[in-house]
């Protein structure tokens, strides 16, 4: 369990820095982020459930193994999440797909749930993309809600995080798998991630 840096996976860190810039417009910044989700499930899905399928081919009936999409649940985090939400539903396209919506209360830091639409999440395996791992408060309620659930596995996978985000997520929850590609210098006092994306939502959907 704990936190997993991807940091060796040349891409993923290529996808990543490459949206840095402030002058990325809000396209490339959703379509980088949709691929970064994508590259992402190689690791996240390393150990997932396969099943055995048979197959009719040209050469007669065959066995092959295959992931088990039914047992995937992945949850997007309203808004930001949403591009690299789509990239992973692209690959694992049996999967379910759940929706939280949490704001982040930008003078306390706190957050709040104000949005919830999941499906079972018993025994499933659960994917949790967020670009941005700050302060870990909007994590923090999105692991509670899931966890009332009784979910196999928790895995959470980011492009970027603050070592307070990541401190706090990994002892809270020790058997959450955190994933993310860069661990950034620190928080600032507004509670942003530095160097980090800036506000990831407000970049991909154009409302800076």
């Amino acid at each position: 369990m704990g936190v997993r840096i991807l940091n060796d996976d040349t891409l993923l860190v290529h996808l990543v820095n490459s949206i840095r810039p402030s002058e990325v417009d809000p396209w490339r910044f959703r379509q980088t982020l949709k691929e970064i989700g994508k590259l992402a499930l190689p690791h996240l899905l390393k150990d997932a459930p396969k099943v055995t399928k048979k197959v009719e081919l040209w050469s007669g009936q065959w066995e092959f193994p295959f992931i088990k999409e039914e047992d995937i649940v992945v949850v997007a985090i309203l808004r930001a999440s949403l591009p690299v939400f789509e990239g992973m539903m692209e690959i694992v396209r049996n999967a379910k797909g759940g929706f939280i919506a949490a704001k982040r209360d930008e003078k306390t830091l706190r957050s709040k749930i104000y949005y919830r639409r999941i499906p079972p999440l018993a025994d499933k395996v659960v994917l949790i993309p967020d670009p941005m791992l700050a302060t870990g408060s909007t994590l923090d309620l999105v692991l509670e809600e899931v966890l009332k659930e009784n979910p196999k596995v928790i895995k959470t996978f980011h492009c970027v995080a603050a070592p307070e985000g990541l401190e706090r997520i990994s002892k809270k929850y020790p058997d959450v798998e955190i994933y993310t590609v860069s661990v950034d210098k620190k928080l600032n006092d507004e509670g942003f991630i530095v160097p980090g994306l800036g506000d990831a939502g407000d970049r991909a959907f154009n409302t800076l």
